[in-house]
This record gives structure tokens, C-alpha cells and sequence, in this order.
């Protein structure tokens, strides 16, 4: 059975200095990664799992952007997601959308980081 789990989850916001200063000083996420891309909005990502996506206020702030998935084996994953009635997206051939319009990518994770991952009890 190939086993996965959530690496993180994409959040569109207005201020994402905002929520970069709201989750550093109240859960200690910090910076991992920043793109800053010409015409593009700007995206960080932060140690805890949280992708923000930066954009206008409209129908989308506030919302989920996406799901992004680790799995032990992307391409056996990819192939059983192409049996249910899911939309590929333009992202790449590891995006689809579901049919109430989540989003998930499917990414590779490196060797034993899954299981490491599913080992931990995260509640006593």
C-alpha cells in the first residue's frame, strides 16, 4: 500500500506579511522558502506545513489554494488518481482538481520520510 501524507496547505491571503508575522511570533513557523516571480503572486512557505499565497482581496482570500500531498511512490499514486473523476490541472500532470473543486499535487517524497512521518503518535 503506498502511503502518504498532508506536507502542506496553501492559503490565499491579502497581507502576507501579516501572516508571516502571525504565525512566527505565535507558533514559531518560520520562513522556510520564498518565490517572488514577475507578475506573479508572492508565495512563502512555512516550517509547520503552511504555504501563503499572496493575492487581491476576491473571492478566493481566505480560502484553501490546495493540498499538497507527499507520497512514498508519486507515480503509482498519479496512476490509481487516474481512475476517479478528477480534472488535470495546468500546473502539472501531478495536479488535479477533485470534483468539488479541491486541489491536490501529489509529490515525491524522499525514501523512509513517509513512514517517519505516519510513526509519530502525535497525541498521548
Amino acid at each position: 500500500m503506498n502511503r502518504a501524507y498532508i506536507e502542506h496547505v496553501a492559503i490565499y491571503v491579502t497581507d502576507i506579511d501579516w501572516y508571516i508575522d502571525f504565525f512566527e511570533n505565535t507558533l514559531n513557523f518560520t520562513e522556510r522558502m520564498r518565490k517572488v516571480e514577475n507578475g506573479q503572486p508572492r508565495q512563502v512557505w512555512l516550517y509547520g506545513g503552511i504555504q501563503l499565497i499572496e493575492v487581491e482581496k476576491n473571492h478566493l482570500t481566505g480560502k484553501l489554494g490546495h493540498l499538497g500531498i507527499m507520497a512514498e511512490n508519486q507515480q503509482e499514486a498519479l496512476k490509481k488518481i487516474k481512475q476517479y473523476d478528477v480534472e488535470p490541472m495546468p500546473q502539472g500532470n501531478n495536479w488535479w482538481q477533485l470534483p468539488d473543486g479541491l486541489c491536490i499535487e501529489i509529490l515525491q517524497a524522499k525514501p523512509g520520510t513517509v513512514k517517519d512521518i505516519l510513526d509519530v503518535t502525535p497525541w498521548n
